[in-house]
């Protein structure tokens, strides 16, 4: 029989077996049993919510990251039993970065572009991990190849561990704070609010723009007063090891290294090798060889100009064969301590034997230094002072360089006369509590103005207890033969005219100071020592937290540097 439908072709016969398969597929679904579908229904729900709390969980560690929470209740570390939170860690953090980069942005900002870092060997320009650290092993570092941020993990352990420990002590001894103590806190805290409030920023909200996410007025305050005890705590250990050093303590301190606290007083000067004609390529061998010859001929030159010295005055005329420039009070140096001229000469003048007159050619670095002995070495014996003065300052003027004009000789008269009218004002009542009271008025010198002209402590070498020195003709008014307390009168320095006052020279001799403080020094030494390495005070840094604030406050570091 005749087939009457078309030919098909192997693809439409394809494409009509796959509907007839994909029919009996969607039978054999809608068969399902319910508790299928339903569970079904339910998965894609459990889906859903689940992707919902993981949404949710992210905004909450956002809103909690935000206001620092992770920062103020995770531990990044441990000393001893007191626990470090990441805020704190990264405020200490923060302190020891701000010092060094604060130092070499200032020399930058002074001297300009790359000074801060050759000075310093840090770049301002860098943030901590960009950069290596330059000045060899850090105590404490374990690893190779630390960076500035190394460095800087290893300063805040170790300032938190001091710091914390010594606040311990002090409130087991049971040290507070004064109310004046209280009230510096407050003081700084309110300078910050201040600040704060000129840039529209709550306290709290500003503090986060220096130190980091976590740190608020209240973590600030803890930091300050913990500070102040460990201080207060540092000082009353220091004055209890100083009061426990014995006469015979100080003495055996002498015999061991008399040239720490002796005095002598000699002329000299340098000649140095000439090493300008090393070439910048030249080999090390040919740098090394050049220097020694540069050497020898400064050498044979030195020697040459000692074989002429018999006096101060001889010297000087040798010294201005080698520098023009050379005057007496650049040559003669009264009251030095040997141990300031270098081992070698120091161990020259001690020697048994020596007496004046004596001349001696040393070897230093890449010069030789010529010397004369004017004074034998000997104890110590001056006093320190305490002085009140009065500065009438020359008019400050500046020639067409920039720089300070001397004053002319009817500037000098019309200043000097200024002084003399401020010295018969005390002189009519002369008594110390007018004197504060002129000063306050009158002096021109800033950094004595509000403590009534006051310097104490000046040493025969000018220098105070805050390394501050004194000009010479101030220090020799101080220190002159016969001055007592109450004394006063008139001197000119480059500065002005200065009406001088002694107020105290009520202290030990300053041998015997300067021993007892090196004995009470290595005492606390020790007694630190017991505190860094002892069980009581152990860092005990969490590393995940220290590598999750780590990675925070670097990462502050970058933007603030793209910030400003």
């Amino acid at each position: 029989m005749e087939n009457n439908q078309p030919n098909k072709t192997e693809a439409e016969l394809y494409r009509e077996e796959r509907k007839k398969r994909m029919a009996s597929a969607a039978k054999k679904n809608a068969k399902q049993s319910p508790q299928l579908k339903k569970a079904k229904k339910v998965a894609g729900k459990t889906i859903g919510i689940i992707l919902i709390v993981l949404i949710a969980l992210g905004a909450l560690y956002g809103i909690l990251d935000f206001f620092g929470v992770p920062q103020k209740t995770i531990t990044a570390t441990k000393i001893g039993d007191q626990k470090v939170s990441v805020a704190k860690y990264n405020l200490y953090y923060m302190d020891v970065y701000q010092q060094i980069y604060g130092q070499a942005q200032q020399i930058e900002a002074q001297y300009g572009k790359g000074y801060g870092a050759q000075l310093t060997g840090y770049d301002p320009a860098k943030t901590p991990m960009e950069q290596a650290y330059p000045h060899g092993e850090i105590e404490g570092f374990e690893g190779e190849n630390p960076t500035w941020a190394d460095f800087f993990r290893v300063q805040t352990n170790q300032y938190l561990q001091s710091f914390l420990s010594y606040a311990k002590l002090a409130q087991d001894a049971g040290i507070t704070l004064t109310d004046e103590e209280n009230k510096t806190i407050d003081d700084q805290i309110n300078s910050l609010r201040e600040a704060a409030k000129k840039q529209d920023y709550s306290l709290d909200r500003y503090l986060t723009h220096i130190y980091g996410k976590g740190v608020s007025e209240k973590l600030l305050r803890e930091v300050f007063v913990e500070r102040q005890l460990a201080s207060k705590f540092a000082n009353q250990k220091t004055e209890e090891l100083q009061n426990a050093v014995t006469a015979e303590q100080i003495e055996e301190e002498f015999s061991k290294n008399p040239a720490n606290y002796t005095l002598a007083s000699i002329a000299g000067f340098q000649v140095a090798a000439d090493l300008s004609s090393v070439a910048s390529d030249a080999t090390q061998e040919e740098k090394d060889a050049a220097r020694k010859d540069a050497l020898a001929k400064a050498k044979e030159k030195a020697d040459a100009y000692a074989a002429k010295i018999t006096s101060p005055e001889t010297l000087l005329e040798q010294a201005k064969l080698e520098n023009k420039s050379a005057t007496m009070e650049n040559v003669a140096q009264k009251n030095v301590a040997p141990s300031a001229l270098g081992d070698e000469a120091a161990k020259w003048l001690m020697e048994e034997g020596r007496k004046v007159g004596d001349v001696t050619v040393i070897e230093s670095g890449n010069n030789y230094l010529v010397l004369y002995v004017s004074e034998l070495p000997h104890k110590d014996l001056s006093k320190p002072v305490d002085v009140r003065h009065i500065l009438v300052a020359f008019p400050s003027e500046a020639n067409a360089n920039g720089q300070p004009q001397k004053p002319t000789d009817a500037q000098k008269a019309e200043t000097k006369a200024k002084a003399q009218a401020i010295y018969d004002e005390y002189l009519q009542n002369p008594t110390e509590d007018n004197f504060i009271a002129l000063a306050k008025a009158k002096t021109e010198d800033p950094g004595s103005k509000e403590t009534g002209g006051l310097y104490k402590e000046i040493g025969a070498d000018g220098k105070t207890p805050d390394g501050s020195t004194m000009v010479q003709e101030f220090t020799d008014w101080c220190h002159a033969d016969g001055r007592k307390v109450g004394d006063t009168g008139i001197i000119e320095t480059q500065f002005g005219y200065h009406i001088m006052y002694l107020a105290n020279n009520d202290y030990p001799v300053t041998w015997e100071t300067n021993a007892k403080n090196v004995l009470a020094g290595d005492a606390f030494t020790a007694f630190e020592k017991t505190i860094t390495e002892g069980d009581a005070y152990k860092i005990q840094p969490s590393k995940t937290a220290i590598s999750w604030a780590s990675s925070q406050i670097e990462s502050f570091i970058k933007k603030q540097s793209v910030k400003y």
